[in-house]
Order: C-alpha cells, then sequence, then structure tokens
C-alpha cells in the first residue's frame, strides 16, 4: 500500500507562472457578520448532526456526481458537500483560462487553506488545463488569482500564521532559493539562499515548517539543516539569516538510507526524517541555540521495528503528519498508518491498529482506533493546526468493514473517539492524483479530498481520467439572516 510517486510530486507546477494575471486585483473588503440568535451547533462548532459512532459499519450507496457549485447531503452521513473544480474545457471565469482534467489540491499534508481561509490553493492540471495553480475565494470557491508573473514557485505551503496570511513559503526549482511570498500583492517579502541545495523542496513535497511558521527543516539528497526565518529575542530578527549547520545523515544503520522525506516537528523542537522502504522514522533533536541537529535517543524500552532507539527511530508509521497534542500537554506526536505491519497484536500493552501515534519525545506509541473489522487506513493529515487534537482520515474501500471509504477525525485522546464526514468515490488503482488526499481546513471543520466519482455512483458515474476537488463542509449551519465572510466562522473554543 505504498505511495506510487512521491507524495508531493508537482509536474512542472511553475510552467504556467508568468501568466499575467486576468485583472486587477479589488481592494480586500470585509462587513461585519448579522448578529441574531445561534444556530444549533456543537461547542466547536460542529454541526450537530454529525456521525460519532465508530463501531457502525455504514454501506457506501450509489451517489452520482455532483455538479460544480451545487451543494449536496449524500447518505448516510448528510454532511453537505461540493465540487468546486469545474468540467474541462470550461472557462475559469473570472480569471482568464481553462479547466483541466485533473484540478485538485495536491496532498494531505500541504495545506489548501491560508490561515485565515479566505484563499484556496489548488492545481489545474491535464488536458487543456490553465492556469495553474489557481488560487479559489475561500468563501464563494470561485477561482480569484492565477500566479503572480515574477513568482518563481515551485514547492510552496501557506505561511499558518494570520500576520501572514497572503504569503506562501516556497523553494524554487533549483533549491537553492527559500523565500517568502505575498500572492496578493505579487511581492516576495522575504528571501534566503540555501547554502545546500534542497532536494525537492521542502521536505521532499511533505515537510512543513513548525505550526507558527517560524522555523523549516530543509533537506538535500544527504544532509538535512534548520532555517530560522523569523529569529526572535536575543537573535537579531530577519533580515539577519539564522541558518543552522547541516547534519549528514547518509549513515543510519539501515539498507537505504536515501531520505524520502523530512520536515519540522509542530513545535519546532525536533526534525523528523522518513526513510524508504517502510517509512522508517528518525527524530532529531534541534539546538535552540546553534540550531545543530542530532539524534534524539529514545529509551530502550520503546518500541520500533527498525533501526535503534539511540539512533532517534521511531514505530514505522506510512503516509504520516506531525502535530501537538492537546491531551498530552502539548506534546510533539506524529501520527500515521501502521508500518510495521502488527494489525491487531499487542506490543506493550497497545493493541496496534491501523492509525497509530508515536511521541516524539519517547517514542510511546497510541493506537488511536480500533482494529477490529476496521478498513486499512490510507493517507493522514494534521493540518487542522487551528483545532488540535484530531488526525483526519481517509480509507480504502473494503466493502463490509468500519470506515470503508470515508474520510474521518479520530480523537488524539486515545478514546477511538471519531467524526465520520463522507464517503470518497474514487477509483485510485495505478493512478496516484485519483487518491483523495484529504486536508482539513485550519479550523478543521471542511475538508478538500480529491475524486474521479467513479465508484459507488449509480448511472451518475464520472470518468476516472476526470479528477476534481470536493469539499465537505462540517459547519453549524449560519444563524438565519448571517452572512457569511472570511474567516468569519472561526470561534474561540477547539
Amino acid at each position: 500500500m505504498k505511495r506510487l510517486l512521491r507524495s508531493g510530486l508537482i509536474v512542472l507546477p511553475a510552467l504556467l507562472a508568468t501568466e499575467v494575471r486576468s485583472q486587477p486585483r479589488p481592494p480586500r473588503t470585509t462587513s461585519a457578520p448579522v448578529v441574531t440568535a445561534p444556530a444549533p451547533s456543537t461547542p466547536d462548532g460542529f454541526s450537530p448532526g454529525l456521525k460519532t459512532d465508530p463501531t457502525t459499519v455504514l454501506a457506501e450507496p450509489e451517489t452520482p456526481k455532483p455538479a460544480y457549485l451545487a451543494r449536496v447531503s449524500p447518505a448516510p452521513f448528510g454532511v453537505p458537500i461540493m465540487r468546486i473544480t469545474n468540467d474541462p474545457g470550461l472557462p475559469t471565469t473570472p480569471v482568464r483560462g481553462t479547466w483541466g482534467t485533473d484540478a485538485r489540491h495536491v496532498y494531505s499534508k500541504q495545506q489548501p487553506w491560508n490561515a485565515d481561509e479566505t484563499l484556496i490553493s489548488i492545481e489545474n492540471r491535464g488536458a487543456s488545463g490553465s492556469p495553474t495553480p489557481l488560487i479559489l475565494d475561500g468563501v464563494t470557491y470561485r477561482p480569484k488569482y492565477a500566479p503572480c508573473p515574477n513568482y518563481k514557485l515551485w514547492d510552496y505551503r501557506w505561511h499558518p500564521s494570520r500576520a501572514h496570511a497572503h504569503e506562501q513559503i516556497n523553494v524554487d526549482q533549483s533549491g537553492t532559493e527559500l523565500m517568502w511570498y505575498d500572492v496578493d500583492a505579487c511581492r516576495k517579502t522575504r528571501s534566503w539562499p540555501l547554502p545546500i541545495a534542497a532536494d525537492y523542496g521542502i521536505g521532499s513535497g511533505e515537510g512543513n515548517p513548525s505550526n507558527d511558521g517560524r522555523f523549516m527543516l530543509i533537506a538535500g539528497t544527504t544532509q538535512i539543516y534548520v532555517v530560522d526565518m523569523d529569529p526572535k529575542p536575543p537573535f537579531a530578527a530577519y533580515p539577519n539569516h539564522r541558518i543552522g549547520p547541516a547534519l549528514d545523515v547518509s549513515n543510519c544503520g539501515l539498507p537505504s538510507c536515501k531520505i524520502d522525506w523530512a520536515g519540522m516537528s509542530a513545535s519546532g523542537k525536533y526534525a523528523v526524517v522518513s526513510l524508504p522502504g517502510e517509512d522508517n522514522l528518525r527524530v532529531f533533536d534541534v539546538d535552540p541555540v546553534t540550531l545543530a541537529l542530532s539524534p534524539h535517543a529514545m529509551p530502550a524500552s520503546s518500541f520500533r521495528c527498525h533501526g535503534t532507539p539511540a539512533a532517534g527511530y521511531l514505530y514505522s508509521l506510512g503516509h504520516a503528519d506531525v502535530a501537538v497534542n492537546p491531551f498530552d500537554d502539548n506534546e510533539d506526536v506524529i501520527v500515521g498508518q501502521d508500518e510495521c505491519h502488527l494489525i491487531g497484536q499487542t506490543r506493550g500493552g497497545t493493541v496496534i491498529s491501523h492509525v497509530m501515534m508515536a511521541r516524539l519525545r519517547d517514542g510511546r506509541i497510541t493506537a488511536l482506533t480500533d482494529p477490529s473489522n476496521e478498513a486499512y487506513a490510507h493517507h493522514i493529515s494534521m493540518r487542522s493546526i487551528d483545532r488540535p487534537g484530531w488526525a483526519y482520515v481517509d480509507y480504502f474501500q473494503e466493502d463490509g468493514k468500519r470506515f470503508s471509504d470515508e474520510v474521518v477525525a479520530v480523537k488524539l485522546d486515545g478514546s477511538k473517539a471519531v467524526q465520520r464526514f463522507a464517503h470518497k468515490h474514487s477509483v485510485f488503482d495505478k493512478c496516484y492524483r485519483c487518491e483523495s488526499h484529504p486536508a482539513p481546513s485550519p479550523d478543521g471543520r471542511r475538508i478538500l479530498f480529491a475524486s474521479n466519482w467513479a465508484e459507488h455512483c449509480g448511472s451518475g458515474c464520472g470518468s476516472t481520467a476526470d479528477i476534481k476537488d470536493y469539499l465537505i463542509d462540517a459547519r453549524a449551519p449560519l444563524p438565519h439572516g448571517a452572512r457569511d465572510v472570511p474567516g468569519g466562522r472561526r470561534r474561540a473554543s477547539r
């Protein structure tokens, strides 16, 4: 159950980056929402009708492909879904261009939404697709921006801070420049020449900065190093360039030491490197003064299926993503699919499930789901950084099993609590881009997933070659008469 391609791979994403935008940008305006009696909702702003029973098998009904921007609520979940990318060959109005056959977000570990959820970045590829990437309005979901003409974008992430909501963090195609770029003003705001060229951008397409947007791990072919992109006292602020020394990780003690992907932990305290084969994870300490990296020794009692505790090896986890766990004093954790292949077996008192969590400090593992009659977990996303404590997971289709072909959220407290949102309806055998790669918004209440809608679709199936993005909207209904405004649905509770 491996990736068919490197998960962050983008085929020539910058070909159209020099295309001039179709129209001048209007000034940004916001209006206050109408204050009325609140609509029914859960304390964290989710619809109260979400299915949360983790034990029930929910059969996937024959559901026709939704029309573009048509809000539907398929059974058995009843959660609204909307297709937000249009049919091939149609215009990307109001931006000048044409929808392609492959119009979807990048990957589950790459946040499509910007920090205040007013913008969504997708790719518009395949036959006739142009421009790409394409930025959508975060409220209407219609195209808003084409690429800036002077932006050398290649492997990019939205800056996670609302203070930099219109900026992306990008490594250019040569791997020699790290930058911040404002996609609204079409202006580079910060830049760092990289002393060792990145091997495919930000952690081989799967890394992320720390949750505050300060620290970035850069991985070459054999070396890793940390960039402090926003130094704080006692260090001189940017434009001071604070880059740590490189660490060679080519002598890893395993048959293959090639870096598969690399990234910062959510807190910025650790670096994580995944090695190929069975997604063997290593943890490194980051010296807060020098930014030097060193293997983080694990307790000898911690469990792993490859590597040694002294070298910082963890339990092997596939398609994994990092987070802080609010149910464990905000400890750094990583969540992924079991890659030690021990489903149902017990290790250290833990029954291994399809979705496992490992604590970076000491390698302690926690099963987040019950493996009994559970379908095979696929991708995991922890990009809902404003809603810590939940992992978003999609599952392979295994009719008759729990969570078959579903998108769910799993709680990190070990209770095995879930929220169940939708079926994916995608046929992805030998088609990497047909994999759904669910990615939640920062507040976790909306989720993007890709699908060709060619499975369990009755007489309304899509073409297997036509891949589109679908948005799950699990937010509570707006109060009667309220207006939807950018970022207006955020709540203080989490």
